[in-house]
């Protein structure tokens, strides 16, 4: 960290840089005056930028009676950053510019409880992705690595406390993938890295109180509070999928019975297909799974319900019902201006989001329900890991110390 003279023209260079990326295009006149910074000042600061690739001219603006101005704008390629997510059912990661914009994606299925054995998948993404950084005549660095993880994550010390998908306690992740990848990397909870990418990059930018919904292998919340993420006294905020919404329920893996997971994700819907199958009934998912109701996910739910079949249609509004009565509740609980649904098994579209709505809205006080957004995620399945870049970006323009 810098200190003394170092340290202020290191914050002169990170507020100047700031308003260069808030305005879109801005000149250096314009940066002195809104920075309060002299001329002399920023053109140096200006100059630094530029030789490190940080700012670009464009051209000229409107001249106010001399010289036209020299316009600068923000080059998002100035860094590349890592985003990956590490679910209970697949490891997803990209490679974009500090827009947010991604130009490699990488997606394999998790095969193991073994939180070692996925890690080391994670590491094996991220390798892949710096092999495809493009190449330049510049030298572009990779800032670094941000990573959202299944179960209760402990962001600030980097430590992966628990989970129900895998056999993990108190593993110091961020530590373990430093050291194997030379680059810095931050982790958090997948759901909130969802949310954090959706206000970020996607349908809820500029919305500071939301709640995005992850429905797939699990359920999950992710908080964002008067713009912050919000993890709880012990990062473990968010678990909507262990709220009961059925007494005396089919029994969870937490080890309740009647939680909201066992009712409203992938699992559940697998379940609900396989029973109806078992009883007799005539359904598409029968031949989509070949008879063999071990191989239904609920992704063959949805292929039939896309397809028009009754049952499939009936599992999928079931699982939104539920869904809904979870999300009502935390409607009433913590009045977001916007909840956000996402997951694979989002991709159900309207077969889900029609009766999650209707039950939520119902839910839901008047007063809240009127002014509440209930949509699904704008950004698929790059929200978790665009999450885990925008915390990168994040914490890069947080420091004075620009890398």
């Amino acid at each position: 960290m810098p200190v003394g003279p170092e340290l202020i023209r290191a914050i002169n260079k990170q507020r100047v840089l700031r308003l260069v990326r808030s305005a879109g295009s801005i000149s250096r006149a314009d940066l002195a005056e809104q920075t309060g910074l002299t001329r002399p000042t920023v053109s140096a600061v200006v100059a630094e930028l530029l030789a490190e690739g940080w700012v670009e001219e464009i051209g000229t603006g409107e001249s106010s009676g001399g010289r036209p101005p020299i316009l600068l704008r923000f080059n998002p390629r100035a860094r590349w950053v890592i985003g990956a997510e590490l679910g209970a059912g697949h490891v997803r990661a990209v490679l974009a510019d500090l827009n947010g914009t991604v130009v490699q994606r990488w997606k394999q299925r998790v095969e193991s409880a073994d939180p070692l054995v996925e890690i080391g998948r994670v590491q094996r993404a991220v390798e892949d992705l710096l092999a495809c950084v493009p190449k330049s005549a510049r030298h572009v660095p990779v800032a670094g690595v941000g990573v959202g993880i299944t179960g209760v994550v402990d962001a600030e010390k980097g430590i992966w406390r628990y989970s129900p998908h895998y056999d993990v306690h108190d593993l110091p992740v961020a530590q373990i993938l430093e050291e194997r990848l030379l680059l810095p990397v931050r982790i958090e909870n997948d759901a909130r890295a969802m949310a954090w990418g959706e206000r970020s990059f996607g349908a809820a930018r500029g919305v500071d109180n939301l709640a995005f919904i992850r429905v797939g292998v699990s359920l999950g919340a992710g908080i964002i509070i008067d713009g912050h993420l919000y993890g709880g006294a012990h990062q473990g905020a968010g678990e909507i999928g262990h709220t009961i919404v059925v007494e005396r329920g089919p029994r969870c893996r937490c080890g309740s019975d009647g939680c909201l997971e066992t009712m409203g994700s992938a699992l559940a819907i697998a379940r609900r297909a396989a029973e109806r199958m078992a009883a007799g009934e005539k359904t598409l998912i029968r031949d989509l799974c070949g008879g063999d109701p071990s191989r239904i996910i609920a992704t063959t739910v949805i292929e039939a319900a896309n397809a028009g079949d009754r049952v499939a249609l009936e599992i999928l509004s079931e699982a939104g019902y539920y869904l809904g009565l979870g999300i009502g509740s935390m409607i009433n609980l913590l009045n977001p201006m916007m909840v956000i649904v996402g997951g694979g098994t989002s991709r159900a579209g309207d077969h889900l989001m029609e009766p999650l709505r209707k039950a939520a809205l119902g839910r839901a006080l008047p007063t809240l329900r009127e002014r509440v957004q209930i949509i699904r995620t704008s950004l698929g399945e790059d929200a978790g890991p665009l999450g885990g870049a925008a915390l990168v970006i994040e914490e890069l323009f947080r420091s004075p110390n620009l890398k």
